[in-house]
């Protein structure tokens, strides 16, 4: 099983100093579309090659992010290529549509 990284201000470098490709899915533990969506995204995340960084972020635990990358509506995935936020993801999509945008991201690599 895939162990997610969780990032917050303290680690989210990692993430924008990254070479490759990331994503990352912003959501709250109060949150009810994020606990229906937490089993969709871990599945989408096993499913994905390792050299993509897959992670997530608890806006309770990590304000200056949320407010740094807009986040405005829950759960949000932002996917970033080299550091580089290229595409926003947000409400609850299914594993196929996660895998789907990041195909079609990596293919422009």
């Amino acid at each position: 099983m895939r162990e997610l990284a969780l990032y917050n201000e303290d680690n989210f470098r990692e993430i924008e100093r990254h070479e490759g490709v990331a994503v990352v899915r912003f959501s709250a533990p109060w949150c009810p579309p994020c606990q229906m969506s937490e089993d969709i995204f871990n599945h989408f995340a096993e499913q994905t090659e390792s050299d993509v960084k897959v992670g997530k972020v608890n806006v309770d635990l990590a304000p200056v992010l949320t407010t740094k990358y807009e986040i405005w509506g829950l759960p949000s995935v932002l996917m970033f290529k080299d550091g580089q936020l290229v595409q926003r993801i947000p409400g609850v999509k299914s594993a196929g549509f996660y895998q789907q945008a990041l195909s079609e991201l990596k293919k422009g690599q």
